[in-house]
């Protein structure tokens, strides 16, 4: 976390799951039988072995997520980084175009929940420990509504507040 006057940033690292593990074993297992398939049966099958290797070494930094929220100046980006190294603008959105901005279970989101055709993105840890508040954006993109989830350190929403105080709730 770094906080300066309009600008903040915030990671959070996205914690593995199950299938994330399921997965990697999945690939793991799949390079050691095509490999030994093509020692036993045929040489020319060790060429599928190496570039299912090299498929599989392209995928590993994506089982590796952080993702970095950006506050400036009344502009969110939340980038997404894989593996440590490769950084990717997951989204920007701008507070001129936010519904609201409320804890997860906020009654200030009742009337988005089960409503159809809102798109969503999660931009969380996925933790089940406590101390993970999750908040939830409802945005007015051209095209349709939002909803995005993160997880917002107290200077990002300090200064969520400070530049659009009506719609930051905190209950």
């Amino acid at each position: 976390m770094r906080g300066d006057g309009c600008y903040t940033e915030c990671t959070v690292r996205k914690v593995p799951t199950m299938k994330d593990g399921a997965l990697k074993g999945l690939l793991i297992c799949a390079g050691l039988a095509v490999t030994l398939l093509g020692m036993l049966v045929h040489p020319l099958i060790l060429l599928v072995a190496a570039a299912l290797w090299y498929v599989i070494t392209l995928l590993w930094p994506r089982f590796s997520v952080v993702y970095e929220y950006v506050f400036v100046d009344g502009q969110l980006d939340f980038d997404k980084i894989l593996g440590g190294n490769a950084r990717k603008n997951a989204k920007r959105i701008d507070l001129e175009q936010v519904i609201t901005v409320a804890p997860e279970k906020s009654h200030a989101l009742d009337s988005y929940n089960n409503r159809e055709g809102i798109r969503k993105f999660d931009f969380t840890s996925c933790s089940k420990e406590e101390g993970h508040k999750v908040y939830v954006i409802i945005h007015q993109s051209p095209k349709e509504i939002e909803r995005i989830a993160f997880e917002p350190d107290e200077t990002l929403l300090a200064l969520m507040k400070q530049k659009a105080p009506r719609k930051i709730s905190e209950y």
